[in-house]
């Protein structure tokens, strides 16, 4: 895995490549200790060219009496696919156990998989730090064995859109909840612009135009500071301003107004950005 640029969305590049300086702004109290690279098993399914069988049909009508089997599929365990997602060790003042965060990065208002690929995601990271914590158990000596304690881990989803935050996951079947997944939302329009400008942590200035009192004035700071920090490394700071530009287009925080104010500033930059989140 390339170690930098595990994800395909520029978006989600920039977060987690700056995770370790962002997530104590977002979430003040937390400072990452560990950056995990999860590797994540995939689950391949095919159908079967024979029709269901008598068996197939006598199994489910155990659990459904009144259901029929429609097709029937193969289902094929990868275990070591090359896929990737990070989650990271935290420290926080809130509990003394090893804590972890998995982080999602919304990156468009429509995403209807998010929470259930969430979901596949926590599972796997849960397996992982509890093999992990496992492993750490066993290397301590003497009195100490069998003291590391359970973790927790936090799923949580990146949000710069308030007028589409990801549902949780509720499924109910005959009246009855069998599968609920929750999770915590970092609303990006809860954070003042201005905050995180005055603390002169460029890592986050791409998340700017999603969080109140962003304006055009605030974002030509933060751009002309993007262009020092990244002053001789011309693909640093495409990068940083095309992810800017993107949540500027999205923006639900800013006028068109102040989108076109902030599209000023940008312009001398045009030739270093790029439009396609994709291309990296």
């Amino acid at each position: 895995m390339d170690g930098k640029r595990p994800y395909k969305h520029l978006l989600k590049n920039l977060f987690h490549e700056q995770a370790i300086e962002i997530i104590p702004l977002l979430l003040p109290g937390y400072r990452v200790e560990q950056v995990l690279d999860v590797e994540m098993p995939e689950l391949k399914s095919t159908s079967t060219e024979d029709p269901p069988g008598e068996l197939e049909q006598g199994l489910v009508r155990l659990a459904l009496p009144e259901a029929r089997v429609l097709k029937v599929y193969k289902t094929e365990w990868i275990e070591h696919s090359g896929n990737f997602e990070r989650a990271y060790r935290v420290q926080n003042t809130e509990t003394d156990k090893p804590t972890y965060l998995l982080i999602e990065v919304q990156t468009e208002r429509e995403d209807e998989d998010l929470p259930r690929r969430l979901l596949s995601n926590f599972a796997r990271v849960i397996r992982y730090v509890e093999e992990d914590l496992e492993q750490e158990d066993d290397d301590v000596e003497g009195e100490h064995k069998g003291t590391i304690m359970k973790c927790y881990v936090y799923p949580a989803v990146l949000c710069p859109f308030p007028q589409a935050v990801p549902a949780p996951i509720r499924d109910t079947f005959q009246g009855k909840v069998m599968l609920a997944f929750n999770f915590k939302i970092l609303g990006l329009w809860e954070k003042d612009a201005r905050e995180f400008l005055n603390k002169h942590v460029s890592a986050i200035y791409y998340l700017l135009p999603a969080m109140k009192n962003a304006d055009a004035p605030l974002l030509g700071l933060a751009i002309e500071e993007l262009a020092q920090r990244f002053q001789g490394d011309e693909m640093e700071l495409g990068r940083h301003l095309t992810g800017l530009s993107l949540l500027l287009q999205q923006s639900e925080m800013m006028s068109e107004e102040e989108k076109l104010g902030a599209q000023e500033h940008l312009k001398r930059f045009a030739h270093l950005m790029k439009n396609d989140p994709y291309e990296e």
